[in-house]
């Protein structure tokens, strides 16, 4: 057995992402079918390491691996990516299309031809080697590798076509998009790698090293996805219940009247239309909606309600975090989600300016009641 440097990498990496997945996959926190695919996700990508990790580590030879444990998982990963992508932006229609399971036929025919090997392979080991398995296997690396990029690319589409879907009120779930691109543009430059290293083998150039490339990659990827991903989905479901409960205590208020008709518009929009959750909202964009200069409502905020733009908005946002804070309901849910509902950009932000009006920190104020 070869103990390197890389086999470790690559190994740990296995082992966290079957860890991860079987956690994801079984757990009912996370029972969801955008989690569900991503896991899917990061145990393929585990199970396709796992594979030429035995080969390369030397546990066994390729040829016995390949008359064994070999499965074409390489067609199925895109598969994966997409229907995450397209469950994270809640395309529900796609749940229901006869049409996605064509998106699995690539699969189904490499999995015959994996199994046809297998039999070829009792009693002859070395049945790999022939060279209609070796033209087989160059074609079907080949295409899986297209086909990723495809389907990456598919991807990239839909989430840019979703985003002016999403109104005003949905700022913040278009700043969860740049998740989805950021994860699609590292398992492009994968993809990209994998084809380079499919180049140098089909070209009989030494290919070894940027198999190994890829093989790390795939598991810092498995990490990344297995961290990040499941975080994310814990804060974007957090703050879907953190909204609605915002959403049943307005339903159930009277909106209040001022009596200066600036004033007046200004609680409309920002309390009304709950404006400050959005932590793109700004003195600018205020303005414009009222379609008065910035200096003209700075003048409002100051002399007429005695108090900065900055300060308004904060104050309403700490108001907000209080009634998440002090409900039993959220009692197990992060600061993260709790502060960027509120309409804060960040954690410390949230922390910084609770502190300030408060003289707690959300954490000791969610402790003292």
């Amino acid at each position: 057995m070869l103990i390197t440097l890389s086999n470790i990498i690559i190994l740990i990496g296995v082992i966290q992402g079957f860890v991860f997945g079987g956690i994801y996959l079984f757990s009912k926190k996370f029972r969801n079918r955008s989690t569900m695919f991503l896991a899917l996700l990061i145990i393929t990508f585990s199970y396709n390491n796992l594979q030429f990790y035995i080969s390369g580590a030397g546990i066994l030879p390729g040829n016995l691996m390949y008359a064994t444990f070999y499965i074409p998982v390489g067609s199925l990963i895109p598969v994966f990516i997409i229907q995450y992508v397209q469950e994270f932006l809640n395309f529900k229609e796609n749940k229901k299309s006869r049409s996605s399971l064509l998106l699995y036929l690539p699969f189904s025919i490499f999995l015959i031809l994996a199994i046809a090997l297998k039999i070829d392979s009792i009693g002859n080991v070395n049945a790999v080697s022939k060279p209609v398995w070796q033209n087989i296997g160059k074609v079907q690396s080949l295409f899986s590798m297209v086909y990723t990029l495809a389907l990456i690319a598919i991807s990239f589409i839909k989430v840019r076509r979703s985003i002016p879907h999403f109104n005003r009120k949905k700022q913040k779930q278009v700043a969860e998009l740049r998740w989805l691109h950021t994860m699609l543009f590292i398992l492009f430059i994968l993809t990209l790698l994998w084809g380079l290293a499919l180049f140098k083998y089909i070209t009989n150039v030494s290919f070894k090293g940027y198999f190994t490339a890829l093989w790390i990659g795939l598991s810092l990827a498995i990490y990344w996805l297995g961290h990040i991903g499941i975080y994310k989905y814990g804060i974007r479901q957090e703050r879907k219940s953190l909204s609605d409960f915002s959403k049943k205590l307005d339903s159930n208020s009277d909106s209040q009247k001022a009596s200066n008709g600036h004033i007046a518009s200004i609680h409309d929009i920002v309390k009304t239309k709950k404006r400050y959750l959005d932590a793109t909202f700004s003195l600018e964009l205020l303005a414009q909606e009222l379609q008065l200069s910035t200096s003209h409502l700075s003048r409002v905020f100051n002399n007429e309600m005695q108090t900065s733009f900055s300060d308004y908005i904060n104050a309403l946002r700490v108001e907000e975090a209080k009634r998440y804070l002090k409900n039993p309901e959220f009692k197990n849910y992060t600061l993260v989600a709790i502060g960027l509902e509120a309409g804060f950009n960040s954690k410390t932000t949230f922390n910084t300016t609770f502190k300030k009006m408060t003289g707690q920190t959300p954490s000791q104020f969610k402790k003292a009641n």
